[in-house]
């Protein structure tokens, strides 16, 4: 029998460690740890050529976050008999959730947007002052 997935638990993970991947060992998958290897090599070239220039690398090197927040809100709406035939096949267990998904939801989605706009936007901001543009 397999283990139950909790899609509270696997949206929180998503949430607070989805750069890393956590959510995606939480639930399984054999390729969890690209997220790390992705966020850790962006940062590290970004570091490495890290000028106003150059900015827009961390847009890029900041993807498995942004895709955290996505999963988190994805997760966080996917109806229950939906997540069960996906990740709970064979465990036995049916799942119940209620609103707390649906907040994880709410806060993936304002929090990510703002993190992943400011991002943009300095990273534009700093790409065009180096240009001289501005």
């Amino acid at each position: 029998m397999k283990p139950h997935k909790d899609r509270f638990i696997a949206a929180l993970l998503a949430f607070f460690f989805g750069g890393l991947g956590a959510h995606r060992f939480y639930l399984g998958s054999v390729r969890w740890w690209w997220y790390g290897a992705w966020l850790i090599t962006g940062m590290v070239l970004f570091a490495a050529v890290a000028t106003k220039a150059t900015t827009w690398i961390l847009v890029f090197a900041l993807l498995p976050v942004w895709l955290g927040f996505v999963e988190a809100m994805a997760f966080g709406v996917m109806p229950d008999q939906k997540w069960d035939a996906r990740f709970n096949e064979g465990s036995g267990k049916r799942s119940e959730n209620g609103w707390n998904c649906v907040f994880v939801a709410i806060l993936g989605l304002l929090v990510g947007t703002t993190i992943f706009m400011t991002t943009v936007i300095l990273a534009a901001q700093y790409y065009y002052e180096a240009a001289g543009a501005v």
